[in-house]
């Protein structure tokens, strides 16, 4: 997956939230957008946990095979 097809997605007006389908077999979800901070060569995904902190994934684009958009 390309930068620019992520970077669509995260800029997206309204923002629709998304799952990315990553070659390991693994998904992320991205339910708002300050969720995803675009990276040079990867996204980074900041998401706060219901039991308090932060867990953060950085995910290099080679590593996204695709992109799903959800409903709401």
């Amino acid at each position: 997956m390309t930068r620019g097809e992520v970077q669509t997605e995260v800029d997206r007006t309204p923002f629709l939230p998304f799952r990315l389908h990553l070659v390991s077999g693994k998904t992320l979800d991205v339910r708002q957008a300050h969720e995803a901070w675009m990276l040079r060569h990867s996204v980074l995904l900041i998401r706060r946990k219901p039991s308090g902190g932060e867990s953060e994934n950085i995910v290099s684009f080679f590593n996204i095979e695709r992109l799903e958009r959800l409903e709401r």
